[in-house]
């Protein structure tokens, strides 16, 4: 057997290396032998919570089972330091979360991600910037969530195992868009995303969406609400695809869409839109802001077995100047079904050009065959995030009566 190597005075040379380089060595152990060095020294007592790398490497071979090594892995975690973690190893993984740095440098995603174990991934605060970002490397993964994560690449491919989807208030590129390929989401949530709206490709399974494009969007128009003249419209086409988002979500039972007054997106998706032909339940969320009643029916006359329509109303600046300039009546001469149709709610503010709106809406749905008795009201307090006031048509004041029309 080797002596360790020791100076003249017999002390342990070994332990005076300085502690990046015993991080480094103690990283290329399995992760519960590097904590078994805690007993060498006073020196290595607590040298192993600094270990930039974590390998673990599983109940296989060093524990008596699963639940021994889970408890082993969360009191590891519970006791280590904040020093930063480079990397991290698992084996058989099922369920995994991943936190960037907050405040420090960007954390970097290290894709391709393998694992034949892993069922549901949620990361938070991380980038990547490679050309392409590809799960197929995990063929059992059935949950994805993203909050906060950046994606400056071309397109992102998911499994044919993932039926959930979630992206919240992620960055993607600001020049082009990038596209999604997810064939299997049943779930689908794009929630206050930055930089152009991501393309989504075919979706034939697709259950309920939700899709929010918040401020930040750069698919916004100069002025003209997505008129095909503007220049701040001219990042919309993509191709050969008839579509951004619309075409994607046709097969959606449950539907909700929700923009801010300047995105364009849906308006100018609608020039193609396909027939929503299984969705039930629609939500329209500031799609009347600035939209005329044609683009309105339009919608409805692509959704015809649609059961629950609920349309949000907001006024602000742009919605308010909207209405100037139209003409005070406008004549709709289309119709759609509202044979399946069983339950109206329009939601709005207690303002007088939203009131007008109201009027214009109740009196297509009447044409069509909806009775005002079906349709229910409202009122969404300013600012957002207050307590909705249910108010029956009978049971409304003076600034609210008088929606419906022959």
């Amino acid at each position: 057997m080797r002596k360790k190597a020791a100076g003249p005075d017999g002390e342990d040379r070994t332990s005076e290396l300085p502690d990046a380089l015993l991080h480094h060595v103690l990283s290329l152990l399995a992760v519960d032998e590097a904590v078994q060095t805690s007993v060498l020294a006073r020196r290595w007592r607590q040298l192993w919570k600094g270990m930039p790398a974590l390998r673990l490497v599983g109940p296989r071979t060093r524990f008596p089972s699963a639940e021994d090594f889970d408890r082993f892995v969360n009191r590891l975690i519970a006791v280590r330091s904040d020093s930063p973690l480079a990397s991290c190893e698992i084996v058989e993984v099922q369920v995994l979360k991943v936190v960037g740095d907050l405040v420090g440098s960007e954390t970097e995603l290290v894709v391709p991600l393998i694992s034949q174990h892993l069922t549901s991934l949620d990361v938070h605060h991380v980038f990547s910037d490679k050309d392409f970002v590809d799960f197929s490397s995990c063929p059992v993964l059935e949950e994805l969530k993203m909050l906060e994560c950046g994606f400056w690449v071309q397109s992102m491919s998911f499994p044919s195992s993932l039926k959930r989807m979630c992206l919240v208030e992620c960055n993607f590129p600001e020049g082009y868009r990038v596209r999604i390929s997810a064939p299997s989401v049943v779930s689908l949530r794009l929630d206050d995303c930055r930089g152009k709206t991501p393309l989504l490709e075919s979706m034939p399974l697709l259950e309920t969406a939700s899709i929010y494009l918040s401020y930040g969007c750069k698919d916004q128009c100069r002025g003209c609400g997505g008129d095909e003249s503007c220049e701040g419209c001219h990042g919309y086409p993509v191709g050969s695809y008839q579509s951004v988002l619309l075409n994607s979500l046709s097969n959606a039972v449950n539907l909700e869409l929700k923009d801010q007054p300047k995105v364009y997106i849906y308006k100018r998706d609608l020039e193609s839109c396909p027939i929503f032909g299984r969705l039930k339940t629609l939500l329209l969320d500031m799609w009347c802001r600035a939209i005329d009643m044609h683009e309105l029916v339009r919608i409805l006359q692509h959704t015809p077995i649609r059961e629950k329509l609920t349309l949000q109303l907001r006024s602000d600046e742009n919605f308010l100047n909207a209405g100037r300039g139209e003409r005070k009546h406008v004549r709709i001469e289309q119709s759609f079904a509202c044979a399946h149709l069983k339950e109206v709610s329009i939601e709005c503010e207690e303002k007088l050009r939203i009131k007008d709106k109201v009027r214009q809406i109740v009196k297509i749905l009447n044409r069509s065959g909806m009775l005002t008795e079906q349709i229910s009201f409202k009122k969404i307090p300013r600012p957002e995030g207050y307590y909705f006031q249910v108010v029956s048509p009978r049971a409304c004041d003076d600034n609210w009566s008088g929606f419906g029309g022959n």
